[in-house]
């Protein structure tokens, strides 16, 4: 999916809004406008108001991550994501 999407990452009671990409049914490419180094590890994301999703967040850079689902995303949010 080339689609750009829009949510917010939650950790430790912290929201960041993020623009979600390459989403797929276990991960995700997330990037958001702030400095990513507190936001690796355990966190909830929500993708428009799908969520929370229970996933785990590794640093690609500055203001990227790769996000990896705890449980794979149902087919129907993605079909759901693939139309928009």
């Amino acid at each position: 999916m080339g689609q750009v999407l829009y949510g917010e990452c939650v950790r430790s009671g912290e929201t960041t809004i993020v623009r979600i990409s390459e989403l797929a049914s276990r991960s995700c490419a997330v990037e958001t406008d702030l400095p990513v180094a507190d936001m690796e590890g355990d966190l909830s994301l929500w993708i428009g108001a799908i969520g929370p999703l229970a996933a785990k967040a590794t640093r690609r850079d500055d203001t990227n991550l790769a996000v990896h689902f705890v449980q794979p995303l149902d087919a129907q949010i993605l079909h759901h994501f693939s139309r928009s």
